[in-house]
């Protein structure tokens, strides 16, 4: 079995961030240089949006780690899905549905 730990789901945001002191440098310099690299983990809990500033180091590195994991094992469950459904489809053809087809056919019929 593959190994997929730390498993984290969501994306990771690199953030500059402007102070409000009017003689600092993230608004002397042009372009403007923000703060930071900041990073914002940004995910869904329970139908909510969750974020978590994380700073960079051990934690961020584990983060990143996970969300890469997160997205081979959406890809693994995606693979066995496909062979699982053509298990259960036992050689029938498959047909594929345009992704507009439905308003076509309303247009059409008028529904």
């Amino acid at each position: 079995m593959i190994e997929l730990s730390p498993l984290c789901s969501g994306s990771l945001h690199e953030q500059y961030l402007r102070c409000g002191k009017p003689a600092c440098h993230c608004h002397a310099a042009d372009p403007p240089r923000g703060h930071g690299p900041y990073y914002l983990w940004v995910r869904r809990r329970g139908g909510k949006q969750v974020n978590r500033t994380l700073r960079p180091g051990a934690e961020l590195e584990r983060v990143k780690a996970g969300i890469a994991n997160y997205h081979q094992l959406q890809e693994l469950l995606g693979q066995l899905l496909e062979q699982e459904e053509a298990t259960v489809l036992g050689g029938e053809r498959v047909v594929t549905v345009k992704k507009n087809s439905r308003r076509r056919w309303r247009r059409r019929w008028g529904r």
